[in-house]
């Protein structure tokens, strides 16, 4: 395996569109990174630079000791596994994963035990056989990650390669993907827009908006301590709640005065700024856990009820410019078109300067 830099990485397209802004990356040897970011923030095409699939604009690419911007992909030692999984229809699953094996012309003994110890590996041994026309989604995306693991490559990238699957074998598939990983202790850099998958498998995880680094963190300093409000926002599902307002003291105060809450002693700035409170840091008064620091009540009407079994999404207008999203458990389940009381976590406010967007530490 290999350790990947990536160094003032940038990419300019032709017309003058820079999709990608000096991005600067370390990954580790046996690390897994993820990508993430909504459409068109760039991080596919970091991979295809890293690939070798687009060109490098500018900066300097190094995989393992050596400086990668001119190499041609097929000598970089990666493997690439795709979102539309790219298997040859006429070949059966064996010479799918052998293909590239074959390429490189290895002896016929170490191709059929790579394949075998791979399709072992992912569970593909009774179906070596089989065209991919009559394989399940699940198992043309695990013939499409044994192509890679038979070639032993130092890097493996994935970009977005569970779009394709239905809600339960995406959740199958993302575990056997970690697992893999705990197994191979391979280097992986891996692309996604959602991030449950994000927040699920990787090591560290890279947040991207407009081609621009945002934060590169660990699953939960991502959560727990995001770097501005993009971050906060895009990292939980639902996402973060913001509320307008001001600091005046330890007192803030929504622009409409229907949040007052006091955050504490020594906040770090006064006058306007900007509240970030998580939807499962709301509580109601009638289940509020003792152990937590928990605001005074604030009102509001219960707009929308979404029961998920175990828990309850609860949409909550405070007044026409604010609405709060609570995660709540059922029994604390106000009913629609109903008033509402709630309180917030003290201890889990966050506060943000409201025109950089950026986090702001007592």
């Amino acid at each position: 395996m290999a350790r990947v830099t990536l160094d003032k990485l940038r990419k300019v397209y032709d017309n003058g569109y820079e999709a990608v802004h000096d991005v600067s990356l370390d990954i580790d040897d046996g690390e897994f990174v993820v990508l993430v970011g909504p459409s068109g923030c760039g991080k596919s095409t970091t991979l295809r630079m890293v690939a070798g699939l687009e060109s490098i604009s500018s900066g300097t690419l190094q995989i393992g000791d050596r400086v990668v911007n001119d190499v041609a992909p097929k000598d970089r030692d990666i493997a690439m596994v795709f979102q539309n999984y790219a298997l040859y229809p006429h070949m059966d699953v064996f010479d799918n994963m052998a293909f590239g094996l074959k390429l490189r012309k290895l002896p016929k003994p170490e191709i059929r035990q790579r394949v075998e110890s791979a399709a072992a590996t992912l569970g593909l041994e009774g179906v070596l056989d089989r065209k991919p026309k009559a394989l399940s989604g699940g198992q043309r995306q695990r013939v499409a990650l044994g192509r890679a693991i038979v070639r032993d490559p130092a890097v493996f990238l994935f970009d977005e390669p569970l779009s394709n699957l239905d809600a339960k074998l995406r959740v199958q598939t993302r575990t056997e993907i970690s697992k893999l990983h705990r197994d191979l202790g391979a280097t992986m850099l891996y692309v996604t827009h959602d991030q449950v998958e994000a927040m699920t498998m990787g090591d560290r995880i890279v947040v991207l908006h407009d081609g621009f680094v945002q934060q590169v963190a660990p699953p939960l300093e991502l959560y727990n301590h995001p770097a501005n409000m993009f971050v906060a926002g895009f990292i939980g599902s639902p996402a973060m709640n913001f509320v307008s307002g001001a600091l005046d003291g330890s007192r803030f105060t929504s622009d409409s005065g229907t949040v007052i809450v006091d955050v504490g002693p020594n906040p770090p700035i006064q006058g306007p700024v900007t509240l970030g409170i998580r939807p499962e840091d709301l509580y109601t008064p009638e289940v509020s856990p003792a152990a937590k620091r928990l605001s005074d009540p604030f009102r509001g009407t219960v707009e929308v009820e979404e029961p998920m079994g175990n828990e309850v999404v609860a949409y909550v207008r405070l007044d026409p410019d604010n609405r709060l999203v609570a995660r709540l458990e059922p029994q604390q389940l106000p009913g629609g078109d109903r008033a509402a009381e709630l309180r917030m976590d003290l201890d889990k406010i966050h506060l943000f300067d409201p025109e950089t967007g950026q986090a702001l530490s007592a």
